[in-house]
């Protein structure tokens, strides 16, 4: 007879409900889920990354990433350093740290090990925002969605900023959903410490406010008690600011001799100057903001070749390929299935309530990226890239659409193979296949 027989008296003392064991064992498969989702996606981060710069493709979408490769060997490159100091500070610690194991890794891998590490760290925080939001089971599917989107597995498997900053976005609106579940003093500094750091590394991400902001005004109205604790978070995001263009610029970083690089405001004036906004450019934005960042139209990117290569501007650009329209499709229908009268499920529940400050907070982006440079929107999505899979999810899986997880499958599926299909490149698999036999 076992201590929780039902026969003893002491077994209705120590027993613990069925409930509770239940939820431990989900926990449990969440946790060792999570685990093997982080780890994968670290691992395809770096392979992808030593691939890549095999083939000479580190440069795509307008990408910087000869500024950030220079910290292999722990030096500098002054227009990083002004503009995205957090991901200098963070490339030269984790270079001096991971330093004696040059003697058997290269130096580049090691750099290339970092940036995928910042990748599967956005993966973890969006496998607990997913867990936090959405049903049962769903939590593992957005993490690998969020993880196979082409904007966070390209700029994991290459050097450059953009990141680390949809890694601290990840982070952030994760650590917000805890906070606005469960309001704590040491909680509220966390998420603050999260934004100035990401505002250090890039200064438009003080866009971030924007999801408490107005998460706030919808639940409390103007409750001055209950949200002054908002104002010392925006001040933040000005001190991160002040701090960049007085100390960093000029002070801890020479002063650029280019008149539109040698501020946040002068680079604004001079993109602004030099930009068209017509439609055109307005079509090539959107396309690339909410659908080539998630979905690979093609694995060619020959657009404008001299820069290292673009998608066409266009939502055309998906009829070369096959695997491209299929996901483009699935993921199109994904996120109209849960609004359709049909499926569409009566109360979305209290998480519901966080999608239009997640709206707002992609659309600030969106708008100051269109003003700033529409030509290059790939570059800047990936750090909206959770609030827009979590825009899509929650009514989705909310709905009363059959088969919901299945369809959510298949779209994984479909991203990893036309992502990686453009992470081999347009010389196909024959050529990764002849680079690993050594044909």
């Amino acid at each position: 007879m076992n201590d929780y027989s039902p026969h003893t008296p002491l077994s209705y003392e120590t027993a613990r409900p069925l409930g509770s064991v239940r939820a431990d064992e989900r926990q449990g498969v969440l946790t060792l889920g999570a685990f093997l989702v982080v780890v994968a996606a670290f691992a395809v981060y770096l392979l992808s990354a030593v691939y890549l710069d095999a083939r000479d493709g580190i440069a795509y979408f307008g990408a910087d990433s000869d500024h950030y490769s220079v910290m292999a060997d722990q030096g500098v490159h002054y227009r990083a350093a002004r503009f995205h100091p957090a991901t200098i500070a963070l490339g030269l610690g984790w270079m001096k740290v991971f330093s004696p194991l040059a003697a058997w890794i290269a130096p580049h891998v090691l750099l290339k090990a970092l940036f995928a590490a910042i990748g599967a760290a956005g993966v973890l925080a969006a496998i607990s925002a997913c867990a936090a939001v959405l049903p049962r089971g769903y939590a593992l599917l957005g993490g690998m969605l969020y993880a196979s989107s082409l904007g966070v597995w390209y700029f994991a498997a290459i050097p450059e900023s953009k990141i680390l900053t949809a890694t601290l976005s990840t982070i952030y609106i994760a650590a917000y959903i805890q906070l606005r579940e469960q309001w704590t003093l040491a909680r509220a500094v966390g998420l603050t410490a999260i934004l100035a750091v990401a505002c250090l590394n890039e200064v438009v991400s003080a866009g971030l406010v924007a999801i408490p902001l107005i998460d706030a005004l919808l639940r409390r109205g103007f409750d001055w008690r209950g949200t002054r604790w908002l104002a010392a978070h925006i001040l933040v995001a000005l001190v991160a600011w002040f701090v960049l263009e007085v100390f960093v610029n000029g002070g801890l970083i020479p002063e650029s001799k280019k008149p539109e690089l040698q501020s946040h405001w002068s680079m604004l004036l001079h993109y602004i100057a030099s930009n068209d906004y017509g439609l055109a450019t307005l079509h090539g934005f959107v396309a690339n903001w909410f659908f080539f960042n998630i979905a690979s139209p093609t694995p060619h990117a020959l657009w404008w070749p001299e820069f290292g290569g673009y998608f066409e501007p266009s939502l055309a650009a998906y009829r070369w390929s096959l695997i491209g329209v299929c996901a483009f499709i699935t993921l199109a229908f994904v996120c109209v299935a849960g609004l359709l009268p049909r499926y569409r499920a009566a109360h979305l529940g209290p998480e519901a309530s966080l999608l239009l400050p997640l709206a707002a907070f992609a659309l600030a982006r969106a708008a100051i990226f269109l003003v700033f440079n529409p030509f290059e929107p790939l570059l800047f999505s990936p750090a909206v890239t959770l609030a827009h899979w979590l825009i899509v999810l929650v009514p989705f899986a909310a709905s009363r659409f059959p088969a919901k997880r299945a369809v959510l499958v298949v779209l994984c599926v479909l991203l990893i193979v036309a992502n990686a299909g453009f992470m081999v490149g347009p010389d196909g698999w024959p050529a990764l296949w002849a680079r690993i036999t050594g044909a």
